[in-house]
C-alpha cells in the first residue's frame, strides 16, 4: 500500500473565491471555510473523486481514506495499492493522483556553533536592518498582541527564557491514527526554536507578544507532502491561527499545489514560506507557490545571500518571479534548544522576521484588515537593495513603511 494525494486536476478556486472580502478574524473564519468547502462540494471532479474513492472501499480493502478536517484543500489522503491508483487514473482521468513525497527542513546553510548567553546591540543587527529599533524609538510600540502565528516546523523548545508562555499548544501527527494530536513542547531538530524566537522572542523577535502554536511537521527535518495537507486542513479550523510560518519544502510540485495554498489564504490564513537555500534558479514548494509570501534572505550589508533561493515559476500558463520579498537571513541570532543564541544562516531565519511583520499589522488593524491588503501592505513596504527583482523581488521589508 502506498499513500497519495488526489485532487481535481486544475480548478478556479483561485478565481472563484473573491480574496478581497476576506478577513483574519475568528468571526469571519467559518463563513470563510464553508464557502470554500461549498466549492468542492460543487466540483464535479471532486464530486466523481469523492464517489469513487467510497465505492472503492466498499467494494476492496484495498483503499483506505485518511481522517479529513475542514475539507478546504478539496484533497483526499489515501492508501491503496499501485494497481487502484493506476485503476482510478483509467476511471477518473481528470483527477490528480501525486504519489506522496517526502517535505524537509529547508537546512541552515551554516549554524555557527559559538552559543552565546547575551547578545550585543550589534548582534541584534536584524532589528536594525528592518527598521524596527527605529521605529520604536520614535514611538511605536506594537507588539503582536492577540495575533497567533502556526509555526510548522521541528517543533520548539518552549522552557527557552525567550518563548517562556509564548507556546499556546503544540502539536504532531500521529503515524498510527494518521491525526494530528496534542503532544508535549519540544524541539526535535532545534530548528522550530530559532524561527520561533525570531518571531517573538522577548529580545531577539520582531512581535514579543504573539503566541505561537508548535505544530511538528517535519520532526528530526522530515515529514510527509500528504502529512503537510491535513495540516492545512487542520489549521482551517483554529480560528486563533491568523498567520502560518513554513520552513519546510520540496522540489517539485509547485503547480499542483498552488490551489492548495490559495484555499489557505481563501479562509484568512497568511502563508509565509522559506524560498530555499539552494542559490539561483533553485525554490521550495510551498514558498514557490503563487500564494505563498516567499521569504529570501539578507545579509548585514543589505545584500542578498549567495545562498538565497530564486527563480522564475509557471503555473497554469502563468509566470511570476520568487522570493517576493527579502529579509534578514545570514548571521542572524535567535534563541536554540535548550538556551542561549546562535547566529544561523538561512531562509528560515528570514521567513520569521516577515511572520512577525505580518502579525504587527494585523495588531494594528485588530485583525480587520482584508487578506489582499496585509499582502499589499508587506510587498510595499520594502527596500530597493538595487538587486535584479529576480534576486530581491520587491526589496527588504521594513517595518516603518508597513505602519
Amino acid at each position: 500500500m502506498s499513500v497519495y494525494i488526489i485532487r481535481p486536476k486544475s480548478t478556479l478556486i483561485g478565481r472563484s473565491l473573491k480574496l478581497a472580502s476576506r478577513k483574519f478574524t475568528p468571526e469571519s473564519r467559518p463563513a470563510q471555510v464553508a464557502e470554500v468547502v461549498n466549492f468542492w462540494r460543487e466540483d464535479p471532479v471532486h464530486q466523481e473523486i469523492e464517489q469513487w474513492l467510497e465505492d472503492a472501499q466498499n467494494e476492496t480493502s484495498q483503499v483506505s481514506k485518511h481522517p479529513d478536517y475542514s475539507g478546504i484543500t478539496g484533497a483526499s489522503i489515501v492508501e491503496m495499492t499501485e494497481q487502484e491508483a493506476e485503476r482510478m487514473h483509467r476511471e477518473v482521468p481528470n483527477a490528480l493522483i501525486l504519489p506522496d513525497q517526502p517535505i524537509e527542513l529547508i537546512q541552515p546553510q551554516q549554524r555557527n556553533r559559538d552559543t552565546k548567553d547575551q547578545l550585543t546591540k550589534d548582534e541584534l543587527w536584524h532589528l536594525d536592518a528592518i527598521a524596527l529599533n527605529i521605529a520604536r524609538q520614535n514611538g511605536f510600540t506594537g507588539t503582536g498582541k492577540n495575533i497567533t502565528i502556526a509555526v510548522l516546523d521541528t517543533g520548539i523548545d518552549s522552557t527557552h527564557p525567550e518563548l517562556q508562555g509564548k507556546v499556546t499548544e503544540s502539536y504532531t501527527f500521529n503515524d498510527r491514527s494518521k491525526q494530528i494530536q496534542l503532544t508535549t513542547s519540544q524541539d526535535t531538530d532545534g530548528h522550530g526554536t530559532h524561527v520561533a524566537g525570531l518571531i517573538c522572542g522577548q529580545q531577539v523577535g520582531v512581535a514579543p507578544e504573539t503566541k505561537l502554536l508548535d505544530g511538528v511537521l517535519i520532526p528530526r527535518g522530515t515529514g510527509n507532502l500528504s502529512n503537510f495537507v491535513m495540516w492545512l486542513d487542520w489549521l482551517a479550523l483554529r480560528v486563533d491561527v491568523n498567520i502560518a510560518n513554513i520552513s519546510a519544502g520540496l522540489p517539485t510540485y509547485a503547480d499542483e499545489m498552488s490551489d492548495v495554498i490559495d484555499t489557505l489564504l481563501a479562509v484568512g490564513i497568511l502563508p509565509v514560506c522559506a524560498v530555499g537555500n539552494n542559490g539561483r534558479n533553485n525554490t521550495r514548494t510551498p514558498a514557490n507557490c503563487r500564494s505563498s509570501i516567499s521569504v529570501g534572505a539578507t545579509n548585514f550589508n543589505s545584500k542578498v545571500a549567495g545562498f538565497s533561493g530564486s527563480g522564475r515559476i509557471s503555473v497554469n500558463n502563468h509566470s511570476y518571479d520568487v522570493p517576493y520579498l527579502v529579509a534578514p537571513g545570514e548571521g542572524v541570532y535567535s534563541s536554540v534548544q535548550g538556551g542561549g543564541y546562535e547566529a544561523w544562516d538561512g531562509t528560515s531565519m528570514a521567513t520569521p522576521i516577515v511572520s512577525g511583520i505580518a502579525a504587527l499589522i494585523l495588531e494594528k488593524y485588530s485583525k480587520q484588515i482584508p487578506v489582499l491588503d496585509l499582502i499589499d501592505g508587506l510587498l510595499t513596504s520594502c527596500k530597493d537593495l538595487g538587486h535584479d527583482k529576480e534576486r530581491q523581488g520587491k526589496g527588504l521589508i521594513q517595518v516603518t513603511a508597513a505602519l
